[in-house]
């Protein structure tokens, strides 16, 4: 009996370890896969999560916002004749002083101080030549010339900017109309006397010898005429950093006067400004040339302005020479053409009276906007000859009746 419970009780044992092995055993799952791989696999199978991006502050150029003014209601520190801000508007307080500079002869190149004028009128004085009227307002230059004599176109320019003129002299009869024009304290002439205002250096010729002091210029005024400071209005440009449209390539311009007297300005993209250069004669019997910079003496630095412009108007030679003209410019108007930012654009200039600047406009009628910064005016004859020699190349050559 105990013999036969023993072989029950073995048996019991037998199953039970077949059982627990079995258990131990991987389980499939139809395609013969255990549970473990196929776990395993799925697990391998699930796509890698994409991490949440890093937020950042997207970098933006801010837009640099335009720069507009004119023709009228200019803020107290801004120029009326450059758009530009001044970093004392004191300086404003006062005539603008207008200096008559020698373009010839070259010996008396490179002229000086040229480049802290707002604004230089060229025009021609005959027989081929030409000479500037350099326009100091919002700074001053301690030397500018030579110093010249006076035209009588210099009456009214100085009298539509309400300045006082620098000069070495004029002939009588003209010298004489500026004065009735402007007023003799309004007239300051070179003479031993003038200095510090405008005075004679080296003792070279006097052509080429004399050279003025725009703030002590302003001073000599003061005391001669016993005016107080007082700020003039000049509105009637109208400045705007975005170019207008409707223009064409001009990125290089000539203006010439005459025989080996050329005037060139190339665009310079980098600073948005005309570069000056001026004709160099390099055979004096054949008086072939090149055109090299025309530097400031005072600085060695090449002549750079923001505005190149060309007015027509008429020249009427009131002499048999051809030295003594009246350009008619007060009350009238006529075409124009304005280089700026590479291009140039087409218009017309007016002078509505003789204490008012020129004014500038588009074939619509609307102002016609000036880059903010210094501008140099050519004043040619009405029948000059325009050419253009090749795209954004242009060429006028001066001519009157």
């Amino acid at each position: 009996m105990k013999a036969k419970q023993n072989a029950i009780l073995i048996t019991i044992l037998l199953m039970l370890v077949v059982v627990i092995l079995a258990a131990c055993q991987p389980t499939t799952v139809g395609t013969g896969e255990s549970v473990n791989q196929s776990v395993e696999k799925t697990m391998a199978a699930l796509p890698t999560l994409t991490p949440f991006p890093t937020l950042t502050t997207p970098t933006v150029t801010p837009t640099e916002a335009p720069v507009m003014y004119g023709p009228s209601d200019f803020p107290a520190d801004i120029n009326p004749l450059t758009g530009l801000k001044v970093s004392d508007p004191s300086m404003m307080n006062r005539r603008p002083v207008m200096i008559k500079v020698s373009n010839f002869p070259r010996e008396g190149r490179p002229h000086a101080g040229l480049s802290k004028a707002d604004i230089v009128f060229d025009y021609s004085v005959g027989e081929g030549g030409d000479r500037y009227l350099a326009v100091f307002y919002s700074q001053d230059s301690d030397n500018v010339g030579p110093v010249r004599s006076g035209r009588l176109v210099d009456r009214w320019l100085v009298s539509m900017y309400q300045g006082i003129l620098g000069m070495k002299l004029a002939y009588i009869d003209v010298l004489n109309k500026i004065n009735d024009q402007l007023g003799y304290a309004r007239v300051i002439n070179a003479s031993y006397k003038s200095c510090p205002a405008i005075c004679q250096f080296d003792y070279k010729p006097s052509a080429i010898s004399w050279f003025a002091n725009s703030a002590e210029m302003t001073k000599y005024y003061l005391n001669e005429s016993g005016e107080d400071s007082f700020k003039p209005n000049l509105d009637g440009m109208t400045f705007n950093s975005i170019p207008p449209t409707g223009g064409v390539d001009g990125h290089e311009f000539t203006m010439h006067f005459g025989h080996a007297n050329e005037g060139q300005w190339i665009y310079d993209p980098t600073t948005n400004k005309y570069n000056r250069w001026i004709e160099n004669i390099l055979d004096p019997v054949t008086e072939a040339y090149n055109m090299i910079p025309l530097v400031d003496r005072n600085t060695n630095e090449q002549l750079a302005f923001s505005n190149v412009i060309v007015i027509f108007a008429t020249y009427e030679t009131l002499t048999k020479y051809d030295t003594i003209h009246e350009v008619h410019l007060v009350g009238t108007s006529g075409k124009m053409m304005l280089f700026r930012n590479g291009m140039m654009y087409e218009g017309t200039w007016k002078s509505t009276r003789p204490d008012v600047p020129l004014q500038f406009f588009d074939d619509k009628g609307n102002h016609l906007d000036l880059q903010p910064g210094t501008t140099w005016i050519n004043i040619t004859g009405y029948y000059s000859k325009v050419d253009q020699i090749s795209p954004g190349v242009w060429y006028v050559s001066f001519a009157k009746p």
